[in-house]
C-alpha cells in the first residue's frame, strides 16, 4: 500500500472512530527505526479515540511535536537503541495525550505513563551485561520515594502534584524529556526480552515456539508483544501467549477484567504509528 494512501485511509478510519486494523493490514507498523526515521507532520485532529472523539489537546500535542519528537528522532539514530520515533510518539499520544503530569489509576505517571514497578524492573535489567551502558544514566534520574510506595494512590499523587511536593525536578517521570528517554530505554529492553534467550523466564524461546514454530518472530508479532507488554506488563502477555499461542491477541480482554481497553490500546497505537511513520526526506515515497 502506498504510504500516503495508507495514512489517508487510516486517518479516515480514526476520524470516524472505526477499527483501523483491517485497513492497515497491507502496511506494517514498525518498532525498529529505519535510517533517518522521521515523524510525519500531522494535525492534532488526525488522532481520535475509538468512539471518534478527539484524542489530543492542541497545546499538549504542539508541546510533544516541538520538544519531544526531535529528541526521539535523534535517539533513533543511536544504534544501541534504534527505536522508531513514530512508534514512541504514538505510544505517548495514546498513553497521556501529551500531558506530562498525567496520573492514571495504576498509577502510571507522566508523559509516557511508566509505573514505579516498570522503573524498578528497568533498574534491575540494566545491570545485565548487554545493557550496562544504560545504567549510569538510569541511576542518575531523580526519584521521589513518596510516589513510589506500593500504597501510593493516584489521588494521593495528584494531591502531591497540586501542592508542589512532587514535580519535574524531583521525579523524572514528570520530566517530559527524561520520561521520553526512559520510555525508549524500556521499549528497547522489552524488545530484547522477547527476542533473546538470556533473560530469566525464557520469553524469547517460548514466544518463538508458540507463535512461529521456533523461527524468529516477525515484525508484526514483535509489535504486538512489545506494545501490549508496555501497557500491561510482559508477565501477563507471556501468560496469554503460553495459553493461546498465535491467537493470544484475541483474548486481550482477559487482561482487563472483561473490558476492551487492552485491545483498543493495541489497535490505536498501531493506527497512530502508521499515521506517523514516514520515509527519509532523501528517499521519496512511491
Amino acid at each position: 500500500m502506498h504510504l500516503m494512501f495508507a495514512r489517508t485511509v487510516i486517518g479516515f478510519a480514526l476520524a470516524c472512530g472505526l477499527p483501523a486494523r483491517a485497513l492497515a493490514q497491507h502496511d506494517e507498523a514498525r518498532i525498529d527505526a529505519t535510517p533517518n526515521a522521521r515523524v510525519a507532520e500531522l494535525p492534532a485532529s488526525a488522532f481520535r479515540n475509538a468512539n471518534g472523539s478527539p484524542r489530543l489537546r492542541d497545546d499538549q500535542y504542539a508541546f510533544v511535536r516541538k520538544h519531544i519528537v526531535p529528541r526521539l528522532e535523534q535517539w533513533s539514530r543511536d544504534p544501541r537503541l534504534a527505536i522508531d520515533p513514530a512508534y514512541v510518539t504514538a505510544l505517548i499520544l495514546k498513553e497521556s495525550g501529551g500531558d506530562s503530569l498525567a496520573v492514571s489509576g495504576a498509577p502510571a505517571l507522566g508523559l509516557t505513563q511508566l509505573t514505579a514497578n516498570a522503573d524498578s524492573d528497568m533498574r534491575l535489567m540494566v545491570t545485565e551485561y548487554h545493557f550496562q551502558w544504560m545504567a549510569p544514566e538510569v541511576n542518575r534520574w531523580r526519584r521521589m520515594p513518596a510516589v513510589r510506595l506500593s500504597s501510593a494512590t493516584a489521588s494521593e499523587i495528584d494531591s502531591m502534584l497540586a501542592h508542589g511536593l512532587v514535580n519535574a525536578h524531583n521525579e523524572y517521570l514528570f520530566d517530559p524529556g527524561t520520561s521520553a528517554r526512559a520510555a525508549v530505554f524500556w521499549i528497547r529492553l522489552l524488545e530484547n526480552k522477547w527476542t533473546t534467550d538470556f533473560w530469566p523466564g525464557g520469553y524469547g524461546p517460548s514466544a518463538r515456539a508458540r507463535l512461529n514454530g521456533g523461527k524468529p518472530l516477525t515484525s508484526h508479532q514483535m509489535f504486538d508483544l512489545v506494545t501490549v507488554s508496555y501497557n500491561r506488563g510482559y508477565i501477563e502477555v507471556k501468560s496469554l501467549v503460553d495459553r493461546y499461542g498465535s491467537d493470544w491477541t484475541s483474548h486481550l480482554a482477559e487482561l482487563t477484567g472483561g473490558r476492551a481497553e487492552a485491545a483498543d490500546y493495541l489497535e490505536r497505537v498501531r493506527a497512530y504509528t502508521l499515521l506517523l511513520q514516514t520515509t527519509s526526506p532523501s528517499a521519496p515515497e512511491h
